[in-house]
Formats: structure tokens, C-alpha cells, sequence
């Protein structure tokens, strides 16, 4: 076991003097250097941007910030980095090294530079988070401007090198975007933020979890982080897992999979997001959501601008707007489950249009929930393209991969797919309600 030395820090405002009380890690420390990112009004815009949207509609206490789980995402990785470090911090210290800029710091950099990812891997998000992004970044998403935030000198790349050293945004934006710039030598770093098994999917696990007051999310997280090592292959330094830690994280795979089916997808949250995506669509027509424009706003302003809207807003737009305020949504009538595929997914199509031609008097709205669940390599690929690899290390330092070990990874579907059909139906019209789903529920059983 090679010896740790745990990392002096460049200068003192970066030691972590300050504290602020988390209700999922408890105490999250950071310096005087860091404190003056927390507080910048690009960063701060985040305590105003809720984590889960309009999710509080069904869970009313899903009302936490992106600000919050950034907090936890830098407290979540700087622990995976010690806990690594504590094991094989000479391999570490070597291979950070050769990061050009690094060898008078090694782990103090590196160090420094995965809790600046970790807090700011999320500052392009836009209002309402993922719920408004298809209308808000149709072709990049809010990563291409959280690396744009972070490395554009006139945003926080000044900022960031003032505070710490110079280069140290680029090296920022690097391992929030993994892109092919960044070095080697620092995919560790990318992979603790964001990978298989991260610091941003446990936080965002455990937080939603505890908020929206559901157990799916919670796993030992401690125990997983506990059990991780590195080790040294031709990419660089991977995260590899103790075999003792199998458990932890095939526990968070399953909580993945189950928070994405009850909470993140729930057929309540997703008519929601439908209306917020119509709504922002909308007002593309008359405001241009530039980076700026996005910026500029959060879900404070723009919930004012629906509300405003609902009342008295151009008709395209009010008519969205009135269904957010007042709570007006369209009632599920028909949902494939969970499993849906290429042969179910014509058949959910041809449901759809037998239903509008039974029922014309009436709007439809067909959706389709996906989201990737893992991507572990099993025996049961026939190509490893797309996959990825979790070395398990077991006694006298054996390895295998955890998709070969475990029966979690062979089992559990790698993707979530449900397709669903909600109508314009009040929840005074039941017997309406009833005749649309038993004919959907017959039309089915004839396709």
C-alpha cells in the first residue's frame, strides 16, 4: 500500500476554513478562494433554479437547488478523491505530475481542480433544469455552457485563475466537458464527477431521495466510497472497486433505476415537463433564448413570466402558462410499462392514432419516457462499443469485471423506456375517463 500524504494547499486562502450545514453529508467545508466562486452571481444564480423542476407538483418537498447539490456533488468527489488517495496516492502523485502546469502540486492541483468541476459541473443549467432544456439547448444541452461559463475570461475563466492559478479554468472546463483536450492523466478527475459510478449520481440520488421523501434513492454510499481504488491502464488511471464494494454499487444502480421510474419519470412530472417544453417553445417565437438570455434568468423570473402569462399573455403561450398555475393537466388514459421496444413502440404509435380517430372530441398528448439506467459491460454483449468496465479487485489482487460477477448488471435492463398517453380530461369526468382507457386497453390486445 503505497502512503498518502494528504495534500498541502498553494496558498492559504485554500484551506477549507469555512463550513455550511448539508441535511444529506452534514458539514461541507471549502476556502476563502472557493467561497468567492460560491458567492459569484454566476454560480449563485443556481440557489434560485430548483434541482427536479415542477416535480414539487406530486412530491411537494422536491424543492431543493441545483445550488445545494453542487455543494454535495464537490463534498462527494473530494471524499472519493481521499479515499483513493489514502490507498494509492504515490500512483496518483506520478500520474498527475505529468499534467503540464502540475509538478510543483501534484495532488494540491488535482485536488483543486475536481472540486471546481464538482461545484461547477452544473452552473449552465438554465430554469427548471433538465424539465425546459430540450427547448432551452436543442443541440448542446446546459454542459456546453457550463464550460463556456467556466473557461470564457469575461464569465468566470478570469475569475478562476485569479483565485487559484493560471490555466486552472481550462483544466476546469476540461474535466466538466471530458473532451478529447483534456490530458491523459487527468480522466481520473472527469470520471469522479461524472461516470459509472460518481460523485453527481450520488448526490443527486441521495438529495432527490430525501426531498421528495421516497427511500429509492438512498444506498451505502459511504461504504461504496470506502471501497474504491485505481488502477493504471493504457486510457490512464481508472476507478476500479474493491470486490467487497460490489454490493454498494450494484445498489446504486438499482436505486438509479428506481428513481428514474418513480420519481424522475413519474407520468405526473413528465405532463409537466410536456407543457414546460410547449411553453419555452413558444416563447422562443418572440424572445431568443440566448446563453445570456439564460443566464440572465431562473425559475423565479420565468415562473412570474407563466404567471403573468396565464392571466393575460399571447394566446400560444397562455394556453400552456394556465396549465402550469392552475394545475390543469391532461389525465394518463394508457402506459405500455416499462419495457418498451422498436416492435411495441409502432404498435404504442398506431395505439395513439386509433384512439384520436375514436375519440376526436377529445386531445391526446403521446409521450415517450427513456433514460439510460447503466452501461456495464455482461457476458451477454456481443461487442464492447458503448460499454464500460468496473474492475473488480478481489484478494491477491485479482481482477475481474463487475459485469462478469455480478447478477445485478445481467439482469437489470440497461434502459428505461415507458410510452404513455395522456388526455384533456378533468378530473370530474370519470366515466369519460373510464371509456377512453377500456378502449385503449381493448385496442391494444387486437394490434
Amino acid at each position: 500500500m503505497s502512503k498518502y500524504r494528504y495534500p498541502q494547499f498553494t496558498h492559504d486562502a485554500d484551506v477549507p476554513i469555512n463550513r455550511v450545514r448539508c441535511p444529506v453529508h452534514g458539514f461541507i467545508h471549502y476556502s476563502e478562494n472557493e467561497r468567492q466562486v460560491i458567492d459569484h452571481p454566476l454560480f449563485r444564480r443556481l440557489r434560485y433554479i430548483r434541482q427536479l423542476a415542477l416535480t414539487e407538483f406530486l412530491y411537494p418537498g422536491a424543492t431543493h437547488s441545483r445550488f445545494e447539490h453542487a455543494l454535495g456533488v464537490m463534498e462527494v468527489a473530494t471524499r472519493a478523491f481521499d479515499a483513493v488517495a489514502i490507498k494509492q496516492g504515490d500512483l496518483m502523485e506520478e500520474t498527475f505530475s505529468r499534467v503540464e502546469g502540475f509538478a510543483d502540486a501534484p495532488m494540491e492541483k488535482a485536488r483543486q481542480v475536481l472540486r471546481l468541476a464538482a461545484l461547477l459541473h452544473d452552473v449552465g443549467h438554465g430554469s427548471f433544469s433538465h424539465a425546459a432544456e430540450p427547448a432551452m439547448f436543442p443541440d448542446s444541452g446546459h454542459e456546453a455552457l457550463s464550460v463556456k461559463i467556466v473557461s470564457d475570461r469575461n464569465l468566470l475563466g478570469n475569475v478562476i485563475d485569479q483565485l487559484f492559478w493560471e490555466g486552472c479554468a481550462k483544466r476546469v472546463a476540461q474535466v466538466i466537458n471530458g473532451s478529447p483536450e483534456l490530458p491523459r492523466d487527468l480522466i481520473l478527475l472527469r470520471n469522479l464527477v461524472s461516470g459509472e459510478m460518481d460523485a453527481d449520481r450520488t448526490d443527486y440520488l441521495l438529495r432527490d431521495s430525501l426531498h421528495c421523501g421516497v427511500d429509492y434513492g438512498r444506498f451505502d454510499h459511504r461504504r461504496m466510497i470506502e471501497s474504491l481504488e485505481v488502477q493504471e491502464t493504457d486510457l490512464g488511471l481508472e476507478i476500479a472497486l474493491n470486490r467487497d464494494g460490489i454490493h454498494t454499487f450494484e445498489a446504486l444502480i438499482l436505486a438509479r433505476y428506481q428513481m428514474n421510474t418513480q420519481v424522475y419519470y413519474h407520468r405526473l412530472r413528465r405532463i409537466y415537463d410536456h407543457y414546460l417544453i410547449k411553453y419555452f417553445n413558444e416563447l422562443k417565437e418572440d424572445v431568443a433564448l440566448t446563453p445570456e438570455y439564460v443566464i440572465d434568468n431562473n425559475d423565479i423570473t420565468m415562473m412570474v413570466m407563466i404567471m403573468e402569462d396565464a392571466e393575460r399573455g399571447p394566446e400560444k403561450r397562455k394556453k400552456w402558462a394556465e396549465r402550469i398555475v392552475r394545475r390543469n393537466h391532461h389525465r394518463m388514459v394508457y402506459e405500455t410499462g416499462e419495457n418498451l421496444n422498436a416492435i411495441s413502440s409502432k404498435k404504442f404509435k398506431q395505439l395513439y392514432s386509433k384512439i384520436q380517430e375514436q375519440f376526436p372530441d377529445i386531445e391526446f398528448i403521446r409521450d415517450i419516457s427513456q433514460a439510460g439506467i447503466h452501461k456495464i459491460l455482461t457476458p451477454k454483449d456481443d461487442s464492447d462499443e458503448g460499454r464500460a468496465t468496473i474492475t473488480l479487485i478481489g484478494p491477491g489482487k485479482s481482477r475481474r469485471g463487475i459485469g462478469e460477477e455480478s447478477q445485478i448488471f445481467q439482469s437489470i435492463p440497461r434502459n428505461f423506456q415507458c410510452g404513455r398517453i395522456f388526455a384533456d380530461l378533468t378530473h370530474e369526468q370519470t366515466e369519460r375517463r373510464k371509456e377512453v382507457v377500456e378502449f385503449a386497453g381493448r385496442m391494444w390486445k387486437q394490434l
